[in-house]
């Protein structure tokens, strides 16, 4: 417990110091209240040996301890145990992948590869290919999702969003439309029929498409720019999008499509979180800190405190208590996965 409070502290105080050795200094964080405990506890550092280069999107199978990550930049999709802390499947040969996802009921992994716009499905015990579908050269598939009433992976591609029929492998139905550009972190209704997707290539939109209709709306982020990740809080109706240029934490009403609030967060952020249960947004900006900001209402969010990760970290996934987070290779230090633990 002592240990887990002296992190709190460095973690407040002291933004940009707790890095690895031979990551650049992180660049100052925006200010935050402080507080006697900080929101986010680091608790365990996994290494991923032979991993260069940028990391991208995570999922995760909670029930085996399971982490599983797109290495972009190495061409290989990583498989950690959490409980072990150490890989236990690497899959090279891989073409860009970005976007990955297991779903547990089918027990497959989906693995989107940008470079070829292929989405090879893996069986989620013995890591076999079972299947390579194609989606076209110049779609650049990107983020998964899936809906578990459809059965359905659904893909961001060039113009729109593209569909996976889980059961079969197969692509299907009629690609649904954007307004143009490249469909970055998108968010799918549960209680409705709608798709929240992020556009930065067109103007720094967000494309509200109807599902069953196809039907598009565009909503505008009043100036602010490059908008990449996104979560949603369906029972408050609000959109979580995060921008680059400035960077800012935007909420949206998703009734009116009007902004209720923006609150400053760390720059270069590709993934960011909802935590439903303590009310709460984590922005993982890479420029070498986790901004935590707290929804005190549904129309009003307090940036409560900056926590120090390191230059390059800006992907992961919450899920429980903990966010774990994706630290790319640097000088001496090989790739590494971050365990921040939510104090209870």
């Amino acid at each position: 417990m002592k240990k887990l409070l002296a992190v709190g502290v460095v973690a407040l105080g002291a933004p940009g110091l707790l890095t690895m050795r031979g990551t650049r200094t992180a660049v100052a964080a925006p200010q935050a209240p402080s507080r006697e405990l900080a929101p986010l506890q680091l608790i365990q550092k996994i290494p991923v040996p032979g991993v260069a280069g940028r990391i991208d999107h995570f999922t995760a199978f909670p029930k085996r301890r399971l982490l599983i990550f797109a290495a972009l930049g190495n061409n290989s999709m990583e498989i950690v145990n959490t409980f072990q802390a150490k890989v236990v499947q690497s899959i090279k040969g891989l073409d860009e992948p970005q976007g990955v996802l297991y779903v547990p009921g089918l027990d497959k992994i989906f693995v989107a590869n940008a470079g070829n716009g292929t989405v090879k499905v893996y069986d989620g015990k013995t890591y076999a290919l079972r299947k390579s579908i194609e989606l076209g050269a110049e779609s650049d598939t990107d983020n998964l999702r899936w809906d578990e009433d459809s059965k359905r992976v659904f893909v961001g591609i060039v113009g729109g969003i593209a569909m996976i029929d889980a059961e079969t492998e197969t692509h299907v139905g009629k690609d649904l439309k954007g307004s143009g550009g490249h469909s970055e972190s998108f968010q799918l209704e549960k209680k409705g029929s709608r798709i929240f997707v992020n556009v930065p290539d067109d103007g720094s939109v967000v494309n509200v498409i109807d599902r069953k209709t196809g039907e598009l709306t565009k909503w505008g982020l009043n100036g602010v720019k490059a908008n990449y990740p996104m979560a949603l809080d369906e029972d408050d109706h609000r959109l979580f999008v995060v921008t680059r240029r400035p960077p800012f934490l935007i909420v949206l009403d998703t009734d009116t499509g009007k902004e209720v609030a923006r609150v400053p967060v760390g720059g270069s952020c590709d993934d960011v979180y909802y935590d439903a249960e303590r009310k709460r947004i984590y922005a993982l900006g890479g420029e070498g800190f986790i901004s935590v900001v707290q929804q005190n209402d549904p129309d009003h969010y307090t940036l409560s405190a900056n926590i120090p990760s390191a230059v390059g970290v800006r992907t992961g996934i919450f899920y429980g208590t903990s966010l774990y987070v994706g630290v790319p290779a640097s000088g001496l230090e090989p790739a590494q996965i971050w365990n921040y633990a939510v104090p209870e």
